[in-house]
């Protein structure tokens, strides 16, 4: 062979080698140019769905290590127990002073568990308020990275240069992005990509939208998105600025798990231990006011004092009209705005709610009451603080079956043989459940303490009455029954029972029944956690399969190809070399 002829073969190598080179290239850099797009978008929706999943699954853990287990001596209900081990020593023992300062001690104890684990939700709340100002800013920085790689692949793809390696870096942006919030994208025919939250509201098309979030510093059980006491999340492009949490815009990823928890879970868990302390302290407190016959002609029905009632105190009416029985819990309010108040503002799912406004004279209490009566039954002011209902008399439509009021007392004697052992606050002010705006069951267990009056004088314990003997279990027993046996309906807002059948039962029950109801809640958001994992993985498995490119081939060929083309261009060398050689003999 001429080396004319090798040179030819070796340029021939070089070119096909160079060739072969470009190609490989090319097929590495745009691997994930040739997956199905529908597929990419399942991914990252599974990605934003395991993200959201893992994050609401570790906050449900370390909620349900917070209340602990039904039986622990550190638990609210193994705190609730030791409470009634130490009334039992009570009774067993009403003279000794030392069994009153245990029971005492165990009460504090209880109210500061109260305490503490109201500010663990709390403080994870603002965990949470933060976190999602941290994924807002995130969210930004990577909107501004794809529009910025956006507008370079626009500028190559014109030129008819690769743009490989910047739709994968795209896509790594936008991938990040799908874990913080569920979006949708939409390929354009420049290259560039247009991306919508899965609400639709468009978050980059040429420039990218502004997201802002007004942080809080402070989060208490008061603080709300619906009375702004917690930060928003808002769209901002041009004058035009959009909630995205009203917008219901955010419905996966690392943001929506924390607006859940900060929102709904949290909240839930707040009113769970809200709704206990609530019912602990009233459970101890409450009296019930028996009512007097009372006739008026023909009419009959019953007079009730109401001098003991204060803001959350009750009267409970019964009659029949028409054949139809109704049952009536008027509830006294000294806060106007919040009337009329709905039938949920009781856990009874039977009854028929009325508030009434009690800080105006009793002939304005006695009209409010008769306007939300039917009008076979009769409401009046017979005298004082009575209030008496009466029925249609002669004319037979309508009886009055029952009337009674329950009060919470403030008096430590001579008011029942409960009382008020857990109050709201340093200030010994009795829980009465008043629904005010804030309600005051609200933030109850972050407030509640034991009563200083009784700290101050532990006889009251014992001495229901005045001249009690010191030796008498009357009261001691009374409170024993009422934290373990007598029962009680309570609110469905917390999530434990239904509207139309609350649970039902005892103070110490229904601590068990939370402790349950947040264990299973964390074993069912693992299992989802773990089922969308696995669910996620599969369509990355499905994805890496479908690029339509084995990388590890696709390099090996590589190596190949350079070693052709190293082998070829020595060839070439060497014939220029051989090409020197002959120029100088024939010189």
């Amino acid at each position: 062979m001429s080396l004319t002829s090798a040179l030819g073969a070796a340029m021939s190598g070089l070119n096909v080698s160079q060739a072969g080179i470009d190609v490989t290239s090319r097929n590495i850099a745009n691997a994930q140019r040739q997956i199905d797009s529908f597929l990419q978008q399942q991914l990252r929706t599974a990605s934003a769905s395991s993200t959201f999943l893992d994050i609401k699954a570790n906050m449900l853990d370390r909620i349900d290590a917070s209340f602990g287990t039904p039986d622990s001596n550190s638990s609210v209900a193994g705190s609730i127990g030791a409470l009634a081990t130490m009334l039992q020593e009570l009774i067993d023992n009403p003279e000794s002073e030392a069994a009153r300062a245990s029971f005492l001690n165990q009460a504090s104890n209880l109210a500061a568990k109260f305490n503490g684990m109201s500010d663990t939700i709390q403080d994870m709340r603002l965990e949470a308020e933060r976190n999602i100002a941290a994924g807002v800013e995130q969210a930004n920085a990577l909107l501004q990275t794809i529009a910025a790689v956006n507008n370079q692949i626009a500028q190559r793809q014109a030129g008819n240069f690769s743009v490989g390696d910047l739709q994968d870096n795209r896509d790594l942006a936008i991938d990040e992005l799908s874990r913080l919030m569920d979006v949708t994208v939409v390929n354009r025919d420049d290259g560039t990509v247009t991306v919508f939250t899965s609400g639709g509201q468009l978050l980059l098309d040429r420039t990218p939208v502004e997201l802002t979030f007004d942080e809080h510093t402070q989060i208490d059980p008061g603080s709300t998105y619906e009375n702004g006491g917690v930060g928003t999340i808002r769209l901002v492009s041009g004058t035009t600025s959009v909630d995205l949490i009203a917008a219901g815009a955010i419905r996966s990823g690392a943001l929506a798990g924390h607006l859940e928890l900060r929102d709904s879970i949290l909240p839930q868990a707040q009113a769970q231990l809200d709704e206990l302390a609530a019912q602990l302290a009233l459970a101890m407190s409450e009296e019930t006011v028996s009512s007097t016959a009372a006739t008026s002609g023909a009419a009959t029905g019953f007079d009730i004092d109401t001098a003991g009632m204060v803001a959350g105190n009750t009267i409970n009416l019964s009659y029949t009209v028409g054949g139809v029985r109704q049952d009536v819990t008027i509830v006294r309010v000294d806060d106007p705005s919040v009337l009329p108040l709905p039938n949920s503002a009781t856990a009874n799912p039977n009854d028929l709610v009325i508030g009434i406004d009690f800080n105006q004279p009793m002939a304005g209490i006695v009209a409010d009451l008769q306007a939300a009566l039917p009008a076979d039954v009769a409401v009046s002011n017979p005298a004082g603080n009575t209030i008496r209902f009466l029925d249609d008399g002669a004319l037979g439509n309508s009886d009055i079956d029952a009337v009674s009021a329950t009060v919470t007392p403030s008096a430590l004697t001579d008011a029942g043989t409960g009382m008020a052992l857990f109050v709201d606050g340093s200030g010994g002010t009795i829980f009465s459940n008043s629904l005010g705006d804030p309600a005051q069951k609200t933030g109850f267990a972050s407030r509640i303490t034991v009563n200083p009056a009784a700290i101050a004088d532990d006889t009251l314990l014992v001495a229901y009455n005045t001249g009690t003997p010191p030796g008498d279990t009357t009261r001691p027993l009374d409170l024993l029954a009422r934290l373990t046996s007598s029962p009680r309906s309570y609110a469905p807002s917390t999530g434990i029972g239904g509207n139309a059948t609350p649970f039902t039962g005892s103070v110490d029950e229904f601590a068990r029944r939370i402790i349950s109801f947040q264990s299973s809640q964390s074993a069912n958001a693992t299992r989802d956690a773990e089922a969308q994992q696995v669910v996620a993985s599969s369509l990355q498995d499905r994805f890496d399969a479908e690029t339509g490119v084995n990388i590890d081939d696709e390099l090996s060929n590589l190596l190949l190809l350079q070693n052709a083309y190293s082998a070829n261009a020595r060839v070439i060398s060497t014939i220029q070399e051989l090409f020197t050689v002959l120029m100088s003999i024939g010189r």
